[in-house]
């Protein structure tokens, strides 16, 4: 595979993963209701970005990860791999973690929404959606991304020099902007 083919699929990899994780956490996770004699039924949907904050902003760093890994070169560009690597990462086990615990995400809901109610905030009833599915083949596309980022990326073609700082690129004395960043004035010389 050539090293042009390797940066794109990277960088697809990354960008699809990146967008499946931020997709499912804007969607419904969890639904709870409780269900008290005597008191209206109170029921709650609890989105990803709530119920996991952190596979979210793993989403965000996988996107800005993309833009990271077409501006850097050498040693940065391998850096900015390994950081979506472990964006990609956290996102799973955000994913994992709420999976364990989706009962008392879904009674922290149920505490908010029915605060004053007294009595048990227990949920009667908790229904898990699919989407946390997602946002975990997501992470893990972040994860392979970036991993293949930070190992391969040394040989992608970077960016032309004329991208680079103007401190950075050697500017001729005949040149007369050079002379104008210099402070002279190119109109004066002999």
């Amino acid at each position: 595979m050539t090293s042009r083919r390797q940066m794109f699929l990277t960088l697809a990899l990354v960008l699809v993963g990146a967008a499946l994780v931020l997709l499912a956490a804007s969607r419904t996770w969890v639904t709870a209701a409780l269900s008290i004699p005597d008191y209206p039924s109170v029921s709650v949907a609890v989105s990803g970005g709530d119920a996991a904050p952190l596979a979210r902003a793993a989403g965000f760093v996988g996107l800005a990860g993309v833009l990271a890994l077409v501006a850097t070169r050498g040693i940065g560009r391998r850096i900015a791999g390994a950081l979506v690597g472990l964006a990609g990462l956290a996102s799973v086990v955000a994913v994992v973690l709420f999976w364990s615990r989706t009962g008392s995400v879904a009674d922290d809901a149920l505490r908010r929404a029915a605060a004053g109610v007294g009595g048990g905030t227990h949920a009667t009833e908790v229904a898990s959606t699919s989407w946390p599915v997602l946002a975990l083949v997501g992470g893990v596309l972040v994860t392979v991304g970036g991993l293949l980022a930070a190992a391969g990326s040394h040989r992608w073609p970077s960016m032309g020099a004329k991208y680079d700082a103007p401190t950075t690129r050697r500017k001729s004395d005949a040149d007369p902007w050079a002379a104008l960043d210099r402070g002279e004035d190119p109109t004066t010389r002999d």
